[in-house]
């Protein structure tokens, strides 16, 4: 409890600085009227319409009316913004009713976005690569899976874990474990604390909740610190004052899927002040079979070494045959079997979990206007989940669940908000130690097979153990033996596998696979933003606590001779300052920024940036240079993961007393004969890893229908981390004969340890895009991504897992009421070959294409939408990461309800 009240301290200090001495109430009045296109009069429902400088806004209802509250004296300009259309600002000057006409603009460029600089801007003057989707496009995406549709962006990459977990990745070193880029929901850092990462949309905000989401392509450590070397991704979720009303979905498609959704917001109070808004959402499927035989196997390996005559004297004392053996072997040595090892046949991942998946989310949200310029926000988020983790080894995810508590208050000019964020991992449990203990757990059947066989073996080869023993009697033994044995294995499906089964996932290391980890986050943040003249400036502060609780399952918080467990924690600081030069004549402008990270672990990281864009009619230039860094996660500093094959170890001090998994392999495959082969080594403390990037961009509007944006980017990392994978003798030192003798023997412990790399990596980049308008109605796009490393200067024990396509093409076409209410989606995406590589396993990756297709059709009087579709319609099977499920087809039908309320 002691650990916690610094936050809770630091966050009401907070509320009391920023909250006004005085929250004075302001008489409001009705503005009514109604959006239409310019040109065909048309309605335009679901118009945003906000009035500028304030949270205050709505929506326009589906007949393309809207009302919306402003203060009752003086003016008001309300912001309206419509997909395809040129914003529009108009002066409200107490007119009773206004007709407000959009103009077909093309130009999405002009949408503003806030996550590049932390301040509105229109996307296309942004200093860095960044993408953004709104809540029409995220409904109508081709796949079905608005998440999964973010590979069809360019730099972008999302490797599925498993169905409803995908992991989203940018601009290099793709992971099922995306370390390298932050997510965000309206501003709250969405990790999973127990692994460090986000899971997709798996413990995020349900689909129809989402207003829009903006994408960051490459380093955003400037202005969001730790591990946003790589990216950002950073939803906004639907406002109760913007959108009042029930929203539901239902979905159904093939692999047994079926999901429902509900959303209902409103306000109250005779001028609106409260907002209140409720979101639940529950799916279930029956996920992709992982059946690599070699990857998705677990468990195959050799066993500990069997003390066989040990166990044929301990059933001589009952008398019979094996008493004469024991007596026979006195005179005859050549029949004593000692020390075996056998050949565990390991278990396919199919027999060892059911291979369903399901995620329940809920969220309730309860805002408070103040003033008409600072409202006062409590959020409460849960979500479950059982799918399965592709990380240091394949794990079902079974009941594991993350909760958050969020106070925020914010305004025009500054932002403050404090969260906790825990997670439990419940049930959830290792699948290649449970294969590993499954072989152990038959051991005493296989030996007892192993016994029985060899002795009545030798029994009849040698009269009743008359005749002397010759080493083709014992060869012949020992295969007879060899194939009884097989019958001691358990069989998936059988009474006794399963009770074995549920007995190792339900106990913790070493005799059981489930690793039990409660870990909690604290985070508290307060930013300030200001204009003066010709400059932008924002700054901010934040601070954040982490401890797990795992009591060695997962981390290092082992037991003590105290009789109590291990305390792990990590504190953090960070303080970052922004400025913005809007230089005369509206063409340059020239962009600053520095944060200052601490972390009680390393020192003080420092990441700069400096961009400057230049802007010619519909023609935006940029240019930036930055430094950005990644942080140790707890996993890298503290874990202690058994794998069933091997350790992940945090690197926090360094470890020594090792030799290298290359030359223990050498050495093996040599016959153990010659102990030169074996190399020893030491692998240094894990410490921060550093980017500097320098970006070259471009994007422009052409014809008025014709818009391209180019990337182009240079990136250097130092200290790469990495896992390099060693040997320790258990029982030996590393470099002696006790050493040698360990590994000759087996005796020793694998192990991938988180460190650095000692040589720089490089990795090269370029992308472009396309679109073009064949009608207001109708796009087309275009986008090619080139990526490159090099990594000659990795050790071979070593893993950089850069896991990216060098080449990768999205080509689509879609459109919304092309015919009355009909639209559509079609999105064809080709990626090239490429090796991954990770601690799990690491092997080759073919090249694949897909095509999605989505039709919808609005029905107005009904308030709703049908959508029909399919993801990968032609069922082109394909991998994404080596050890993972082929994916193929997904044929869906849903079915959205959206009624706003009108006040």
């Amino acid at each position: 409890m002691k650990k916690v009240l610094p936050f809770w301290i630091v966050m009401i200090l907070s509320v009391l600085f920023v909250l006004p001495t005085q929250l004075s109430a302001q008489e409001l009045k009705m503005i009514r009227g109604i959006v239409r296109d310019k040109q065909t009069k048309e309605v335009l429902p679901g118009t945003n319409i906000q009035i500028k400088g304030t949270t205050t806004g709505t929506v326009s209802n589906i007949d393309g009316t809207f009302e919306i509250a402003a203060p009752a004296k003086g003016t008001a300009v309300l912001v309206f913004s419509y997909v395809g259309y040129a914003n529009r600002a108009i002066v409200w000057h107490n007119e009773t009713r206004l007709d407000v006409l959009l103009e077909s603009a093309s130009l999405p460029g002009a949408e503003v976005v806030i996550s590049a600089s932390r301040l509105n801007q229109e996307i296309r003057q942004a200093p860095i690569a960044i993408q953004k989707l709104n809540a029409q496009q995220i409904n109508n995406s081709a796949s079905g899976d608005y998440f999964n549709s973010l590979s069809n962006l360019r730099d972008v990459e999302i490797i599925n874990n498993s169905i409803g977990f995908g992991a989203f990745n940018t601009r290099g070193f793709n992971s099922t474990s995306p370390l390298r880029v932050v997510q965000l929901i309206d501003g709250v850092d969405n990790q999973l604390p127990t692994i460090n990462i986000a899971t997709g949309n798996m413990f995020g905000i349900s689909d129809i909740d989402i207003e829009n989401l903006e994408i960051i392509s490459g380093p955003a450590s400037a202005l969001y610190g730790a591990n946003a070397m790589q990216g950002l991704i950073s939803y906004t979720s639907k406002s109760a004052y913007t959108k009042q009303g029930v929203s539901a979905e239902i979905k159904g498609g093939s692999r047994d899927y079926l999901s429902g959704q509900f959303r209902f917001a409103d306000t109250y109070g005779k001028q609106k002040r409260l907002g209140i808004k409720l979101t639940a959402s529950h799916m279930n499927a029956s996920d992709w079979v992982a059946d690599d035989p070699v990857a998705n196997r677990y468990g195959k390996q050799p066993s500990p070494p069997q003390n066989l005559t040990q166990l044929i004297e301990s059933k001589a004392q009952a008398g019979n045959v094996f008493e004469q053996f024991m007596n026979y072997s006195v005179n005859n040595s050549l029949v004593v079997p000692g020390k075996k090892q056998f050949l565990m046949p390991g278990f396919m991942e199919a027999t060892l979990w059911d291979g369903k998946v399901n995620n329940t989310k809920f969220s309730g949200t309860m805002n408070y206007k103040l003033t008409e310029d600072l409202t006062a926000t409590y959020n409460y988020r849960y979500s479950e989940g059982k799918s399965v983790y592709m990380g240091n080894n394949r794990a079902p995810l079974d009941g594991f669940n993350q909760q958050l508590h969020y106070i925020g208050l914010n305004s025009k000019h500054y932002q403050f908000k404090a969260y906790r964020s825990s997670d439990d991992t419940k049930n959830t449990y290792a699948m290649n130690a449970t294969g590993t203990l499954l072989g152990f757990a038959s051991l005493p059947s296989v030996t007892g097979y192993w016994s029985d066989a060899y002795v009545n073996e030798l029994n009849t080869l040698t009269n009743n153990f008359t005749l002397e023993a010759t080493q083709a009697m014992v060869d012949q033994a020992n295969q007879a033996a060899l194939t009884e044995s097989n019958n001691g294995w358990l069989v998936p499906g059988t009474a006794a596998f399963n009770t074995a089964i549920e007995k190792i996932k339900s106990q913790s290391p070493p005799v059981g696979s489930r690793f039990a980890s409660k870990t909690v986050l604290y985070h508290t943040e307060f930013d300030y933003n200001r204009s003066y003249r010709i400059f932008d400036f924002n700054f901010g502060v934040s601070y954040r606590y982490m401890s797990p609780e795992s009591k060695g399952t997962t981390f290092m918080d082992t037991l003590q001779q105290d009789g109590s467990y291990r305390k792990i924690k990590m504190n953090e600081y960070a303080g970052y300052l922004q400025g913005i030069a809007n230089l005369p004549g509206n063409h340059w402008k020239v962009l600053a920024s520095m944060r200052l990270d601490k972390n009680e672990y390393y020192t003080a990281q420092f990441s700069p940036r400096l961009a400057l864009t230049y802007q010619t009619g519909e023609q935006h230039f940029r240019l930036s240079a930055q430094s950005a860094f990644r942080s140790p996660t707890l996993t890298d500093l503290f874990q202690y993961l058994n794998k069933g094959t091997e350790i992940t170890l945090g690197n926090a001090n360094g470890v020594g007393n090792l030799y290298t998994y290359s030359s223990v392999v050498a050495f093996q495959n040599g016959g153990s004969a010659d102990p030169g082969l074996l190399k020893t080594t030491y692998v240094d403390a894990v410490k921060p890893e550093q980017l500097q990037s320098l970006e070259l961009g471009y994007s422009g509007t052409w014809f008025k229908s014709l818009i391209t944006d180019f990337s182009i980017y240079y990136n250097k990392y130092r200290n790469f981390i990495v896992y390099q994978q060693v040997v320790q003798p258990k029982s030996g030192t590393a470099g002696d004969a006790s050493g040698i003798t360990d590994i000759a023997s087996r005796n020793y412990q694998r192990y991938a340890v988180a460190t650095n790399s000692k040589t720089d990596v490089s990795s090269l980049g370029f992308s472009a895009g396309l679109g073009y308008y064949l009608t207001p109605k109708i796009k087309a796009y275009f986008n090619y991504t080139f990526a490159s490393i090099d990594s000659s200067g990795i050790a071979k024990d070593q893993i950089p897992g850069f896991n990216t396509p060098k080449h990768k093409v999205n080509l689509g076409v879609g459109g919304q009421e092309v015919i009355k209410q009909l639209g559509f989606n079609v999105n064809f995406r080709y990626v090239d070959s490429y090796y991954w590589e990770s601690v799990f396993a690491s092997g080759p990756v073919p090249s694949y294409n897909t095509l999605d297709v989505q039709l919808n059709y609005v029905f107005p009087k009904l308030y709703s939408t049908l959508k029909v579709g399919g993801a990968n319609v032609f069922n082109n099977k394909y991998i994404q990461a080596y050890g993972m499920p082929q994916i193929g087809a997904f044929y869906y039908a849903s079915w959205t309800f959206d009624l706003d309320f009108k006040h």
